[in-house]
């Protein structure tokens, strides 16, 4: 049964025209107006990236635009991207600042150079981010395959030195979301480890980060050394966040996760594919994109609204 031609509804209200802060007595305006909202940082690979969020409903669903809408006047800083390990996510963070060495002369024109760093990391999908090599601003890409590092002078000399990405003082203050490893889910203790050094580093560990857990695409059914291992992150997981661990496995595998609000006119368990993946242990066709490893518009508009939900409870909306 193919999903109905529905509008979906964004998972949160648009904010305010800014006219609004002139109108009405102070008392209105301070009740019209968002107040306290703080800036939102989002860490992880595709998933959090909203990767194939235009497929399937009528606009494109992406969790990091409805997130904007959310915290509105405060500032989502989407740092998510594919293909990446949750090293990357550790490394985009600050939390490593490996050293940078320099291999072959600069560019001519931009002085971009290749650069080693002694991190057992290889540049993974479309990643690049503003850092430092000791003390020369620029950017550093691996899109390429390669680490490349481009200084913002141009004319500037680039010599050994550490790698400091510059995401770590611009989100210094954010509370964050974090939806990493599972590009690399078979390595658990490193996913573990580098979630958790993600959730020390935020202002206050105990209350400013949400942790989103990974769920199965028909490439990890019931059995598989996929499923055991993202099984295993996630009942950790749960275990030591609690309400600040968010289970999407369950949200888009179970009874009631699928009859939530956003996916009700979808009648998700009325299709018969749906119970064949639940089979499985894994997420319903039709919250899932062609390429059948990314969530489509559907699905992200479950997660969206789910997380909304949570950081309303938390206090922090």
């Amino acid at each position: 049964m193919p999903a109905p031609h529905l509008v979906a509804a964004p998972a949160a209200p648009a904010p305010l025209p800014s006219t609004t802060a002139a109108i009405g007595s102070a008392a209105a305006r301070a009740l019209l107006t968002a107040s306290g909202t703080r800036d939102l940082a989002l860490w992880g690979s595709s998933s959090m990236s909203s990767e194939r969020g235009d497929e399937s409903t009528p606009l494109p669903i992406r969790i990091h635009e409805h997130l904007a809408l959310t915290v509105a006047p405060g500032t989502v800083h989407a740092h998510g991207v594919g293909a990446t390990w949750s090293q990357h996510a550790v490394l985009m963070r600050g939390l490593d600042t490996p050293q940078a060495t320099p291999q072959g002369p600069p560019d001519a024109t931009t002085g971009a150079v290749a650069v080693a760093l002694d991190l057992d990391l290889p540049p993974h999908g479309r990643i690049r981010f503003p850092a430092s090599v000791g003390d020369v601003p620029g950017q550093i890409d691996g899109s390429t395959g390669t680490w490349i590092f481009t200084p913002s002078d141009a004319s500037a000399t680039v010599t050994a030195g550490r790698l400091v990405s510059a995401l770590a003082e611009q989100t210094a203050g954010a509370r964050q979301v974090l939806w990493m490893g599972k590009n690399n889910i078979l390595d658990t203790a490193r996913v573990l480890e580098d979630t958790q050094r993600m959730w020390d580093a935020a202002p206050d560990p105990e209350q400013d980060t949400l942790v989103l857990g990974q769920w199965a695409t028909e490439h990890d059914p019931r059995g598989s050394a996929t499923a055991e291992a993202l099984a295993a992150v996630n009942a950790e997981q749960a275990s030591r966040y609690g309400d600040h661990f968010v289970d999407v496995q369950a949200l888009l595998t179970s009874e009631s996760g699928l009859s939530c609000a956003p996916l009700a006119p979808l009648q998700v368990l009325e299709q018969a594919t749906t119970q064949d993946a639940l089979a499985q242990g894994v997420v319903p066709p039709v919250l899932i994109a062609h390429d059948l490893i990314h969530l489509n518009g559907w699905g992200n508009l479950a997660v969206g609204w789910t997380l909304i939900r949570r950081m309303r409870e938390l206090g922090w909306l």
